[in-house]
């Protein structure tokens, strides 16, 4: 079956600490929370947040504690897990199990694999973690688990209340037709499946894989197209590239060299292409239309093996090397 799950984004961020304290016993509840203020409110009770509302700049995108909002309108504390080793956040409510991938705009939904997109659908939408703790774009609740979102423009307060008259997920239209945000371009957010027909519904592993195939075949097309030879996979450059992507996201940086001037694609002898794009397609399209030398990298006639890596950050890592093969 089809889905396509619709809703609104506002344009700006919520932060807040992961609060332990709020119960797991619920009804009828309410949480609200302003731009700009660290004060949120749940049935009527103040509790005070780490961080203040802002905007996330890469999307523009209203983001909320993920943690705190989702145990504050009911879902136990027990439903929400988190692996820090795959970065998955997922959690359970009426049926429904929702998995964020942090870093990235990927949600699993009952198995199938969702992007989240905002500004009129032109940019990724991601979770991100600010202080430790998780934020997910506000109106990603409303088509996941069907809380109900309500905004007021004049004291820019969002209030979330666990009414959940249809927790199907099957919405084909927008739950609130106007802007959260008044005057603004980038309040439609669609949460669009990449895998369209649940019954062929793969597993994380087999969508992954289905990735690199893809990037494969997109590198190895336009290498065609300029007469050369196509490049294979290889395991080891796979494993370098996910290392690298790793170590940025871990040590906070962006470079080919790392904090401490260690370079591994120089010490590695291989050549390495970096970008802030996530997703396969994105990263190959940014190479491909950079003016820095990363598209005659990937059309470098004596490359024969290639590793990608694309989770917060896309890696490819590229050798002619034949120590490079499986």
């Amino acid at each position: 079956m089809k889905r396509m799950l619709k809703s609104l984004l506002s344009s700006v961020i919520i932060g807040s600490m992961l609060l332990s304290s709020v119960s797991s016993v619920f009804a009828n509840q309410v949480v609200k929370v302003s731009i700009g203020s660290t004060v949120a409110n749940v049935n009527g009770n103040n509790t005070t947040l780490s961080v203040a509302p802002y905007i996330q700049k890469s999307s523009g995108s209203m983001m909320i504690p993920l943690r705190f909002v989702s145990t504050a309108l009911g879902i136990p504390e027990s439903n929400i897990q988190y692996n820090a080793n795959t970065k998955e956040i997922s959690i359970t409510y009426n049926g429904t199990t929702a998995i964020f991938i942090t870093g990235t705009d990927i949600v699993y939904l009952n198995g199938s694999k969702y992007t989240m997109y905002a500004n009129d659908s032109n940019t990724n939408a991601k979770t991100e973690v600010v202080n430790g703790s998780a934020f997910i774009p506000l109106r990603a609740l409303e088509p996941l688990f069907g809380f109900k979102i309500d905004w007021e423009e004049t004291t820019k307060t969002a209030t979330l209340s666990n009414i959940t008259e249809d927790t199907s997920v099957e919405i084909t239209q927008p739950v609130v037709e106007q802007p959260i945000i008044e005057n603004t371009n980038n309040s439609l957010t669609e949460i669009s499946p990449t895998v369209e027909d649940e019954e062929n519904t793969l597993s994380k592993e087999e969508l992954e894989q289905q990735e690199v195939e893809k990037f494969l075949k997109l590198i190895n097309d336009e290498r065609a197209k300029n007469g050369l030879e196509p490049v294979e996979i290889s395991d080891k450059l796979m494993e370098t590239a996910q290392m690298k992507e790793k170590d940025m996201v871990e040590n906070n940086y962006f470079a080919h060299t790392d904090p401490s001037g260690y370079n591994m694609a120089s010490e590695l002898g291989i050549a390495e292409n970096c970008t802030t794009a996530s997703g396969v397609e994105n990263a190959f399209n940014r190479w491909l239309n950079s003016t820095k030398g990363h598209k005659e990298i990937m059309l470098d006639n004596n490359i024969k093996y290639i590793g990608i890596a694309s989770n917060t950050y896309s890696v490819l890592h590229l050798s002619s090397n034949d120590k490079w093969a499986n």
